[in-house]
């Protein structure tokens, strides 16, 4: 807005920081409002920072409302912001500008802000809280699974799959995940965040102190397997991450983020079986559901079996079946 500014200020109402338009900074300096000033009421008298600091509510001062005449071209709106776990005033926040643009709802504005930042800073706190004590330390497998499984200290807690999809998207997105960014991520853009927020409510329950809010996000350490695999693979060891992968993963998702997570897993530990040459594991991808109907996997074991090995007419078989398959399909 052209005609504001927004600032904050500490608990002492010396003024932080100010933001806005140039003409608009240029106006208030002029009126004696500055970054570095103190603004409380014992030593400026009645102002927007001043009397919401010593009244711990958020006003708005009008005009001549203002002690000082200097301040009597503007209008401010300012809240203060509490610490949410002592209560303490911690500083405000407001809007100030010409007393001709002053507007009522700039009131109910600057309250939000302020109980926003005060979610915030509990945001904050609570995984402060949860990385300081160690809290939570949760196991997360998913791989070759429908249902994830979760581990809390001694605790086993089997997930729906809708709860192993939501768990999941947090896993990937750290920074956590709102109701709505959740609901897009679920069901789309039709997605209702009322929904999510029942699911989201339950799945907390269940898993305790690993989940905190607004937005979702993991306040413990969760390790997950699926996301793992790829150090694993890494360190060559591509038998465990195989034979933990002979389920298929999140098969039946339809979460576009999730497919693609699954896809590319998949995709790695074949491209990882291929690579090492071994017979026997390329057997075993060959046995996953992800690998039965892999051509070209079958042509490289052939290529490694004895022209007697009795493997071979199993494998000849799984070649004719897939160029059938691939000719009734439209393939080449």
């Amino acid at each position: 807005d052209p005609h504001h500014l927004i600032f904050v200020a500490d608990t002492d109402g010396a003024l932080l920081w100010l933001e806005g338009r140039p003409a608009t900074l240029s106006s208030v300096n002029e009126a004696g409002v500055v970054v570095g000033g103190s603004y409380a009421e014992r030593h400026r008298g009645t102002s927007a920072i001043g009397t919401s600091l010593a009244e711990g509510r958020p006003l708005q001062i009008f005009a001549g409302e203002h002690f000082e005449v200097g301040f009597h071209t503007l209008g401010c709106s300012a809240a203060p912001v509490r610490d949410p776990l002592s209560g303490e005033i911690v500083g405000a926040v407001g809007v100030s500008g010409a007393f001709t643009a002053t507007h009522p709802h700039s009131l109910s504005v600057v309250a939000l802000a302020a109980r926003s930042i005060e979610h915030e800073l509990l945001a904050a706190a609570q995984t402060d809280v949860a990385r300081f004590l160690n809290m939570t330390e949760a196991t997360f497998s998913v791989l070759g699974r429908q249902r994830g499984h979760v581990r809390i200290g001694p605790r086993h807690v089997e997930l729906s799959r809708r709860h192993t999809e939501m768990l999941l998207l947090l896993c990937l997105c750290p920074e956590g995940l709102s109701a709505e960014q959740m609901a897009v991520e679920l069901y789309g853009a039709a997605g209702r965040p009322g929904t999510v927020r029942t699911e989201m409510h339950r799945l907390r329950h269940s898993l305790e102190r690993l989940i905190g809010e607004r937005p979702y996000r993991l306040l413990g350490r969760v390790d997950c397997d699926v996301l793992d695999f790829e150090r694993r693979l890494e360190a060559s060891d591509v038998r465990e991450v195989l034979d933990r992968s002979l389920g298929p993963t999140l098969s039946a998702t339809t979460v576009p983020r999730l497919v693609d997570l699954r896809d590319a897993i998949d995709g790695r530990i074949r491209d990882a079986v291929l690579a090492s040459g071994d017979v026997a594991l390329i057997e075993r991808w060959l046995r996953t559901p992800a690998g039965r109907d892999d051509a070209e996997a079958s042509r490289r074991l052939m290529g490694h079996l004895g022209r007697d090995d009795p493997r071979r007419a199993a494998e000849r078989s799984r070649l004719r079946r897939l160029m059938v398959s691939d000719v009734g399909d439209g393939g080449p």
